[in-house]
């Protein structure tokens, strides 16, 4: 089997626009075709890989994101985040990230994220005189956070792949989404202090522990998941479960904002969402069985074995690796396609499975924001209705660069991702 008609039929299917998860089994099914192996094995490696328990997190955390936005959590939590930091110089902005990263963790979906705080933040940054470039930059920017703070669907896919445990991947990402919200931050005060005016707001304890209050419903939720899964309570796909049930719980009961209609569009939301994720799964695993068929893993893994001579050498191979693949290609059919690959070789440089996948969704997540997929950016434009050329200026180059830095200190640094998986256990 050869490993061109593989790699050719699946970019060439990509190269005529058809969709990702089409491509990707196209890319397993014709080189099946050719070369005589029963047709049978397709429906069997499809099923296989669908039919995990585990994936069922997937739509729950998406569906409970949902819940807790549209039942007035990511209001609450953009007020907490206003108290906090609302007073520094391009406060707004400050308070975009901190929102992403309280809101990514109980979302795990970095397009949710930038609809759900952008819907709130565009308009005030606006009112504010903000630039729209600026603003809707900045929302694309903290958007991607959704999917580093847990949980993360990116990170159970990762898990699943590798066998690596989901529990441990969550929180591996709770540190580095904070960090990378603040090396954003950076970049949105430096903005701030030079084209803005100074805030009118000022600090109030009082007025932070108000926002606290109202938002303490909404920060309990990534609480109840990773205690539960630490404590042994339940297992990450039961804890998306819970996270469901406390959705419906706050947003009907409490803050009393969840409808019939509404509910039915985050069912419907969530439907379509884990229907193509899982569509992606299961192509994904016919092209990496006519992969493995043609020993494309183990070729490649000596090919990086004999260039990257250090441990130092193969991160920042795959580093640059993964950011040049988060230009052309999703964050699900990537992990999918390169990180089982990939994870046999890490035991070879010393090199913590974890580690190594919380900072390919880092570098994925950088992706989201660089054209020609940069999925964010063309999400933020909706938000206006604007084109997605206004987000391609030099506010997204900054972040991007401020993210990037951030990514080398904990490639540095790998206990800063590592101290609290390794604390917990």
């Amino acid at each position: 089997m050869s490993p061109s008609l593989i790699f050719g039929s699946f970019i060439l299917a990509m190269l005529l626009g058809v969709p990702i998860a089409i491509s990707l089994f196209l890319g397993g099914v014709i080189p099946i075709l050719s070369s005589g192996i029963p047709l049978t094995v397709i429906p069997q490696k499809f099923y296989n890989a669908v039919n995990l328990y585990a994936l069922m997190a997937i739509p729950l955390f998406v569906i409970s994101g949902g819940l807790l936005d549209k039942g007035g959590v990511s209001k609450r939590l953009v007020n907490l985040a206003n108290a906090l930091v609302g007073t520094l110089p391009g406060g707004l902005a400050v308070v975009t990230f901190l929102s992403c990263a309280f809101f990514g963790a109980i979302s795990g979906v970095a397009s949710a994220t930038v609809v759900a705080i952008g819907s709130i933040m565009v308009p005030a940054m606006l009112r504010e005189g903000y630039s729209r470039a600026f603003a809707l930059t900045t929302v694309a920017s903290g958007g991607w956070l959704g999917i580093i703070v847990p949980p993360s669907a990116p990170m159970v896919i990762y898990g699943i792949s590798t066998n690596t445990s989901i529990g441990d991947m969550f929180m591996g990402g709770i540190i580095p989404g904070f960090f990378l919200a603040g090396g954003m931050s950076v970049y949105a005060i430096y903005y701030g202090y030079h084209n803005l005016p100074k805030a009118q707001q000022k600090f109030s304890w009082k007025n932070v522990r108000k926002c606290f209050n109202e938002a303490l419903l909404a920060l309990v939720m990534p609480l109840i998941v990773l205690g539960g899964i630490y404590s042994g309570a339940f297992t990450p796909t039961e804890s998306a479960a819970v996270a469901v049930l406390y959705g419906f719980i706050v947003g009907i009961f409490v803050y009393k904002e969840l409808k019939p209609k509404i509910i039915y569009e985050i069912f419907r939301s969530a439907v379509i969402t884990s229907g193509v994720v899982i569509f992606i799964i299961g192509g994904a695993s016919v092209f990496g069985y006519v992969m493995t068929r043609a020993q494309v893993p183990v070729k490649i893994a000596n090919f990086i074995m004999s260039i990257a001579d250090s441990r130092a050498s193969f991160l920042a191979l795959m580093t640059l690796l993964f950011l040049i693949v988060g230009t052309f290609m999703e964050i699900t059919p990537a992990i999918l396609i390169l990180a089982p690959i990939f994870a046999p070789v890490l035991s070879h440089y010393d090199v913590n499975p974890v580690f190594f996948g919380v900072t390919v969704v880092i570098n994925m997540g950088i992706g989201m924001l660089t054209p020609p997929v940069g999925m964010n950016l063309y999400v933020a434009a909706g938000l206006t209705n604007d084109k997605v050329d206004i987000l391609i200026n030099r506010h997204l180059a900054c972040y991007i660069l401020s993210a990037f830095a951030v990514l080398v200190l904990f490639l540095c640094f790998p206990q800063i991702i590592l101290w609290i998986p390794n604390m917990m256990r």
